[in-house]
């Protein structure tokens, strides 16, 4: 163990290396760097991003642009440049549509889409599933419950909204 993780009960907030953003954020970077490693090893001709916005359509057919970028935690300029390549790749398709008054492009996985998705999702999923299984169900309910209830208020006190 490092010395700053040893010292990490007595002085929590001293540094940032040794708060709890930057655990959470640190665990962010290693499941990031696991998948994209799984991908590679799997021989996959996505990234991990491309990945994850497939999965993301995937569990959520017909999502337009602006609530797809919501749920990838990224602008909308980040999504299109995403999209704009899943598109070239033959992944998804995008098609005009209404919602409410506005013209919106809803994106939807083609059969190809789907098949990388079959392909390589269980064994996405099951890799995290593994890393997981270390803590039991109710340890894994706290920690959703205190990372929703963190980022509601992180989100409420700074007038925070994506």
């Amino acid at each position: 163990m490092a010395d700053f993780e040893k010292e990490f009960e007595h002085e929590f907030f001293d540094c940032y290396a040794r708060t709890l953003p930057y655990l959470i954020e640190k665990a962010s970077v290693y499941i990031r760097l696991r998948g994209a490693l799984l991908l590679n090893e799997l021989g996959a001709d996505i990234t991990l991003e491309q990945f994850i916005t497939l999965d993301a359509i995937y569990g959520c057919p017909d999502l337009c642009q602006r609530d797809l970028a919501k749920i990838l935690l990224k602008d909308r300029s980040n999504v299109t440049r995403i999209l704009n390549i899943l598109e070239k790749k033959g992944l998804i398709e995008r098609k005009t549509s209404t919602k409410g008054n506005r013209i919106v492009k809803i994106t939807t996985l083609t059969n190809e889409g789907r098949c990388v998705m079959e392909k390589y999702a269980d064994t996405m999923k099951n890799d995290l599933n593994t890393f997981l299984s270390v803590f039991n169900q109710e340890d894994l309910r706290v920690m959703e419950k205190t990372l929703r209830l963190i980022s509601q208020k992180i989100s409420e006190n700074a007038s925070i909204q994506i």
